[in-house]
C-alpha cells in the first residue's frame, strides 16, 4: 500500500483544480514530498494561488492556504517570500490549525534567489521632511492620534528620543543637576533655570542606578515642575536608596530638549515628526514603530503550535507602549511593576513582577525552528520563548538595536512558571550559533538572553556583544521561590515570598562556548554571566557554564565576570576564561546634586513613610550614602572575576583561566575570600596573565562558528 503523503501527493499532481502551488518529490522533508507557495509584494490575495507565477501579496494569506491544504502534516509545505518589506497591519498569529508535523515542517523563508531582504515590518514609513537648517519636520498621519511614540530609526539608524542631560560622548550619564526632589517629584530650586514643558503629560523622567533603570510618565500643568505619575511613583520609591527615584537622570521626550543632532520628538496632537539633522542634511526615510507584536505562536496545554520553521526573515520595526500607561519600575532584567498592591520592602525586589513582552511571542508551542532570521530595531524582547515553549531552536541567527534583551526564556509567574506541570514548563530549548550585540538600548537593566524559571536550555557557540547590563542572566527569586525559601538577600527572612517544599523547574541548563565581549557598558553591579536562586536538585542536572571566553568588560564597572549571587545553588563553571576584565569601582552617581537627596533625606522620608523602622532605616542608608559619595570619587574597588552576595552553596570552579584564580568577592561583606558560609565551594583555577596564557583551542572554539 502506498503511503499516505504518497497519495495526497498523486492527487495533487494529478488534479489541477485542487493543485493550488505546487507540489513535488523531494528531499526536504521525511516523507520526500513538497508543496510550495510563493508570495511577493507584487503579488495579490485577491485571485492569486499562490503559486510561482501567481503569488499572494500577504504571508497571512499564505498562511490561510497552508492550514487549509491537506498536504499540511504529510508533505514539507514552503512558503516562499519574495524580497521586499511586508508592513504588517496586525500580528502574524499561529496556532495548532497552522502546525506541521515531525519531519513535515511547514517552512516559511526567503524565497530561493533572493538577493535582498525579506522584512517583516510594523513600522509606519515618514518620507517628505522639510527643513529649515538642522531642524526637520514630516507629517505622520497614519499615526494614531494622542499615542506617545518611542522608537524612531532615520535613514538605518536608531536615532534618540529628544532628552535632557545628553552628552554623547558618555556611555552613562550624572545626575541631572537643575532639579530637587520632593515627596512627589521634582521642583526647580529658587533662583535656577529650566526650560519650561508645555506637554509634561508627553515626558518621563528617568533614573539609571546600579543594576536598576526606571522611566515614570509625568502628569501635571505647563511648567518647570516635574510630577510624576503617582503609582508609578510610589512603586519605584517602595526601593530603598539608591535602587528608587533617589537621582534623576534625565528627561525624555520633551521638545524643549530638542538640542542635539540625532534627537527626534513626535507631537502626538499634531502627528508631526520634528528631528534635529546631522548637519543640516535632510534625511530621506525614516520609520516610526507601531506594532508591538510581529509574530505569535500561541498554543494551549496539551494542543502546541508544532514544527513550523521560519528561515532567512528580518523581524524589525516594533515597539512596545506599556511604558506609557505604566511606566517602567524595574526590578531587574527586564522584569518591573505595574498596579498597585506593592509595600516598601528592603531587600531591593518585589515578589509579584510582569516581563517585558517579546515582539515575538512563543506560548505553548513546540519544535518551532528560527533560522538565518535578523531581529533588529525592535523596542520590546526580541523573541521570548514562554510558557510551554519546548524544544525550539534558534540557530545562525543576529540580533542587534533592540531596546531590551535579545532573548527571553521562560517566566517568573509564580502559579505558571515555577512549578509548572508537563505541559506549561519551558524546557528543551536551544539558543546557538547566533550573534547577539548592541542590546538593552532604551532599558538599560536587560540581560542579552534572559533565562527565567525553565529547564534543559542550551546557550551554546553565541557571540554576544555590547550588552548594558549582564550579557547572559539566569534564574529568578534569589532563593525564596526554593525549597526551603532560602533568604539569598540582606534584609531577607527564610520564606518570605511563601512556603516552598518542592524544587522550581530549573534544571538541566548548559551553558556552552559562547563569547561574551563589552558587558556592563552602562549599569554596574553584573557580569559575563549572572546567577541567583537554585539550578537544579544536585550538581549532575545542575547548571554547567562551560568553555566560555568573557572578555573587555568596561573597566569602570563594578561587578564579578562570573557571578553567582543570591541563592546560587549547584552551579559548575569548567574550563572558562576571563580577558581584560579589570576590577570596577562602586558608581552611585553624582553626589550632592539637587536631584538627589541634598541633605534633607530624614526630612522627607518620614513625610512619605511616617516615623517607622522603614523609614529609619532608609535615614541610615541616606547617610551613609552621603558617605559614599566621598569614597565613590576615590574608586573604591568592586567586584572580582568569581564571587557574589549570598550564594546558598555547591559552587564547583574547576580549571577556570583567570588573572586572579582564588579570589571570590562577597559583594555583600566587601571580603575577598571565599564566604565560610558558603557549603560546598570547591576553587581550583589557574592562574594567567594574557591570553597567551590560555590554550588556543579554548579561544577558538568559543562564539559563532
Amino acid at each position: 500500500m502506498r503511503p499516505v503523503h504518497q497519495l495526497v501527493c498523486a492527487l495533487l499532481l494529478s488534479s489541477p483544480g485542487l493543485f493550488l502551488a505546487g507540489c513535488s518529490q523531494g528531499s526536504g522533508s521525511s516523507s520526500g514530498c513538497t508543496r510550495d507557495y510563493w508570495v511577493a509584494t507584487t503579488g495579490s490575495d485577491v485571485g492569486n494561488d499562490g503559486s510561482d507565477s501567481k503569488p499572494f501579496q500577504t504571508i497571512d494569506r499564505a498562511r490561510l492556504a497552508v492550514r487549509a491544504d491537506p498536504a499540511k502534516g504529510q508533505c514539507q509545505i514552503n512558503v516562499n517570500i519574495r524580497s521586499g518589506t511586508y508592513t504588517l497591519s496586525s500580528p502574524l498569529q499561529f496556532d495548532p490549525g497552522d502546525s506541521g508535523s515531525a519531519g513535515n515542517e511547514v517552512v516559511y523563508r526567503s524565497a530561493p534567489g533572493n538577493s535582498k531582504p525579506v522584512v517583516l515590518s510594523g513600522g509606519i514609513v515618514v518620507e517628505g521632511f522639510d527643513c529649515s537648517g538642522d531642524h526637520c519636520t514630516a507629517a505622520v498621519p497614519g499615526w494614531p492620534a494622542g499615542q506617545i511614540a518611542r522608537q524612531l530609526y532615520v535613514d538605518g539608524a536608531r536615532a534618540i528620543r529628544a532628552r535632557s542631560n545628553y552628552d554623547p560622548a558618555l556611555s552613562i550619564q550624572a545626575a541631572n543637576s537643575v532639579y530637587a526632589r520632593t515627596d512627589k517629584g521634582y521642583v526647580v530650586p529658587l533662583g535656577g533655570k529650566a526650560p519650561i514643558l508645555k506637554h509634561p503629560e508627553w515626558a518621563e523622567v528617568v533614573t539609571v542606578t546600579q543594576w536598576k533603570m526606571m522611566r515614570c510618565p509625568l502628569t501635571g500643568e505647563p511648567g518647570t515642575t516635574l510630577t510624576p505619575d503617582p503609582l508609578c511613583w510610589w512603586n519605584a520609591n517602595t526601593y530603598p536608596p539608591p535602587w528608587n527615584f533617589q537621582i534623576l537622570s534625565w528627561i525624555e521626550n520633551a521638545e524643549e530638549y530638542l538640542e542635539h543632532p540625532g534627537m527626534w520628538f513626535l507631537d502626538p496632537a499634531t502627528k508631526v515628526l520634528h528631528y534635529k539633522s546631522y548637519g543640516g542634511t535632510t534625511p530621506s526615510r525614516a520609520i516610526l514603530p507601531l506594532l508591538e507584536s510581529l509574530v505569535r505562536l500561541t498554543g494551549m496545554p496539551g494542543k502546541p503550535v508544532t514544527n513550523i520553521r521560519f528561515s532567512g526573515l528580518q523581524f524589525s520595526h516594533a515597539t512596545w507602549f506599556g511604558p506609557n500607561r505604566d511606566g517602567y519600575v524595574a526590578d531587574q532584567s527586564g522584569n518591573f511593576l505595574k498596579g498597585n498592591g506593592y509595600s516598601p520592602n528592603l531587600t531591593g525586589h518585589q515578589k509579584i513582577v510582569y516581563s517585558t513582552p517579546g515582539n515575538v511571542q512563543l506560548d505553548y508551542a513546540r519544535a518551532i525552528t528560527f533560522e538565518n532570521d535578523v531581529f533588529s530595531q525592535l523596542g520590546a524582547v526580541g523573541i521570548w520563548l514562554g510558557t510551554g515553549a519546548q524544544d525550539n531552536l534558534v540557530l545562525n541567527s543576529t540580533f542587534t538595536d533592540l531596546s531590551s534583551a535579545a532573548i527571553h526564556v521562560g517566566g517568573v509567574d509564580v502559579q505558571v512558571n515555577i512549578r509548572a506541570d508537563a505541559d506549561s514548563i519551558t524546557s528543551g530549548n536551544q539558543i546557538r550559533n547566533n550573534d547577539i550585540s548592541y542590546t538593552g538600548r532604551d532599558y538599560f537593566d536587560t540581560a542579552g538572553i534572559f533565562v527565567m524559571f525553565s529547564a534543559g536550555t542550551t546557550i551554546q557557540n553565541n557571540d554576544i556583544r555590547h550588552t548594558p547590563w549582564a550579557a547572559i542572566a539566569i534564574g529568578w527569586g534569589w532563593g525564596l521561590f526554593d525549597e526551603g525559601g532560602f533568604p539569598g538577600m540582606p534584609y531577607a527572612h527564610w520564606n518570605e515570598w511563601g512556603v516552598y517544599t518542592t524544587p522550581t523547574v530549573a534544571r538541566d541548563h548548559r551553558i556552552l562556548s559562547n563569547r561574551i565581549s563589552y558587558f556592563l557598558e552602562q549599569m554596574w553591579d553584573g557580569g559575563s554571566v549572572y546567577i541567583n536562586g537554585s539550578q537544579g536538585t544536585g550538581v549532575e542536572n545542575g547548571l554547567l557554564f562551560q568553555l566560555n571566553v568573557a572578555d573587555h568588560k568596561r573597566p569602570l564597572a563594578g561587578g564579578n565576570v562570573f557571578y553567582t549571587d543570591a541563592g546560587s545553588r549547584y552551579v559548575t563553571f569548567d574550563r572558562n576564561v576571563s580577558l581584560d576584565n579589570p576590577v570596577g569601582i562602586i558608581d552611585l552617581g553624582s553626589c550632592k546634586t539637587p536631584s538627589t537627596w541634598e541633605g534633607k533625606g530624614s526630612e522627607l522620608i518620614l513625610r512619605i513613610f511616617g516615623d517607622t523602622e522603614f523609614s529609619r532605616w532608609i535615614i541610615a542608608v541616606l547617610d551613609s550614602f552621603d558617605a559614599l559619595c566621598a569614597v565613590t570619587a576615590l574608586k573604591v574597588s568592586y567586584g572580582a572575576e568569581i564571587g557574589g552576595c549570598v550564594p546558598r552553596g555547591h559552587l564547583t570552579y574547576t580549571d577556570n583561566y583567570l588573572a586572579e584564580p582564588i579570589r571570590f568577592f562577597d559583594l555583600c561583606t566587601q571580603n575577598l575570600e571565599v564566604p565560610v558560609a558558603i557549603p560546598d565551594v570547591s576553587i581550583r583555577n589557574i592562574g594567567i596573565q594574557s591570553e597567551a596564557d590560555v590554550p588556543a583551542w579554548i579561544i577558538r572554539q568559543a562564539g559563532k562558528q
